[in-house]
Parts: structure tokens; sequence; C-alpha cells
């Protein structure tokens, strides 16, 4: 992942480029330690042509008694995507365990595909994660690395803390954790961590005066219009010299504004009166070239 901007959303590119100043401040006590840009595999699969064999309904009726194939499909494992995602070897003020954070971001309310995208690179994180932690590359001994990965267990318990954390913007669309079930029984389930911007005090986070973290105060509560006019004009003095980043963090700020349940009507009004004179700089699409 040789470019600056990874993905393809601005919200997210904002959080992951700044990310080594933005997770101690969400997180305390973590501080990240090596940033991890991690090639995700993809399964594809081609429909196979001609009548569905007896042999494949034949296993198809031992898992489901009574049911009918009426497509069989071809499935090709691509080990080079060209398609990455960003993880973090972190600090763990809790563990002496190598430890990792995989953050998604939520950018809008109604996302049913975040759980399962977030499955996805959890389970290709974690293959490279045990890859690396095997091979000793972390600040653990070899001998003890060794002996940890190879003891039975979970996936969490091999040496290593991997955990899979949605960075929330919205209180009434917290997304929910995977639970499916076949014939009854739960055949996977999947939980994540949801860190509740809402929950933190936009008045900490501007008193620290790390700016990396002001385009999210509009979702935290006590943001008001005072107090974002201003984080806006010290962003406005951090990039003086760059119109193009101002831009982009400021839409980054606009685009959650519009869409905070914390903040009142009257508030985002006046929030928006601060950030009039930028608008040659901003745009409404949350999705970058």
């Amino acid at each position: 992942m040789n470019t600056k901007r990874p993905y393809q959303h601005i919200l997210k590119n904002l959080f992951h480029e700044q990310a080594t100043e933005i997770i101690p401040l969400l997180f305390p006590g973590y501080w990240v330690k090596e940033v991890l840009d991690v090639e995700m595999p993809e399964l594809k699969s081609t429909e196979v042509e001609g009548p569905v064999s007896e042999f494949e309904q034949g296993l198809a009726s031992l898992a489901l008694p009574g049911a009918q194939v009426i497509k069989a499909y071809q499935t090709e494992w691509i080990e080079h995507s060209g398609h990455f995602e960003r993880a973090y070897r972190v600090h763990d003020p809790k563990t002496k365990k190598p430890s990792y954070l995989l953050i998604e971001v939520q950018t809008e309310r109604e996302d049913e595909d975040l759980p399962p995208r977030l499955l996805c690179n959890f389970a290709s994180v974690a293959r490279y994660v045990a890859k690396e932690v095997r091979q000793g590359s972390n600040d653990v001994p070899e001998d003890e690395v060794t002996k940890k990965v190879e003891q039975k267990g979970t996936i969490m318990n091999r040496g290593y803390n991997l955990s899979p954390v949605v960075l929330c913007s919205f209180p009434q669309a917290v997304p929910a954790p995977i639970r499916e079930t076949f014939q009854d029984e739960v055949i996977l389930s999947f939980n994540f961590e949801t860190l509740r911007l809402w929950e933190k005090d936009a008045r900490e986070f501007l008193n620290t005066h790390v700016t990396a973290t002001y385009f999210l105060l509009p979702v935290m509560k006590n943001a008001d219009a005072d107090l974002l006019g201003l984080a806006i004009e010290e962003l406005t003095q951090r990039f003086q010299a760059d119109e193009q980043e101002l831009g982009r963090h400021l839409t980054g700020l606009n685009l959650l504004l519009q869409q905070s349940e914390t903040m009142s009507d009257e508030q985002k009004l006046g929030a928006q009166e601060h950030l009039q004179r930028f608008r040659h700089l901003m745009t409404n699409d949350p999705f970058e070239e």
C-alpha cells in the first residue's frame, strides 16, 4: 500500500493516515509500535456450467436432507488481490503478549455489510499476524513465541491478542455482532468492540490540541458551534500552507457534522457559519478520487 490514501472513503483515510496520533487518545494507555499494511486475499466464485452431478447432490443432501442443489460454483483463492487493510501493532498496558488493533470506521448509519466485512478482514489479518508472531518479529523471545503459538486453543490465545474494533458515530445505529445459525444451532459467532464516540467529551479532545482528532468532534458529546469554531481555527493554522489538506479535514468534519446525533439543529447551523468561508475547499462527496 504505497499510496497515502489506501481507502476510498475520506473518513477512513483521515483516521488511518493519523492513527498513530488518534489511537492513544481513543484508547488510553495504548500507543502504536508499528503500522501494518496487510494484503487481503480474495475468493472468486464462478458458476459451473452444466447439470449438477449426483455426487454434488448427495453431498448437499447429507448436510441438509431434502435439499436440492440448483447451482454449483467453482471457488478460486486469490492470494495477491492488490487490496490492503491497515492494522496496528500496539503497546497494550494490560498484557505482555504482542497486541494488535484492527479498526473499522463507521461512515454511515445503515451499513449491513460492516460486520461481515470486519470478519473477513479479521480472518486475513489474524493469518498475517500469526505468521509474523511465529517468525519472532515482535518484542517477545522467539522460544516463548514458538511455545505459545504451538499451544492448542482458539486464535485469540496463540501468543498474541488481535482486537477488532468499530469506531461508531451514530447512537441509533450501533453495528451488531454476527450470530449465524443453522438448524437452530449457532455455527458462527463474531463479536467486536464498539468504541462509541458520543461517549467521548469533545472538550477534552479539543484541549489536547491534537488536530488529527478534530474531524471526529461533531459526533462527540458537548460539541457545539463555539467549540467547533475553535477547532476550525486551529485546523486553519495547522494547514495554513496546505489548502488541499485543510479542505480534506474540514470536509470530514462537515460530513460528521451533517450526520451528528449529538448536536442540535441550531448548533449545527452555527457551526456551518464557521465553515462558510472555506466552502471552496470542501466537497460533499465522501469518496475521494
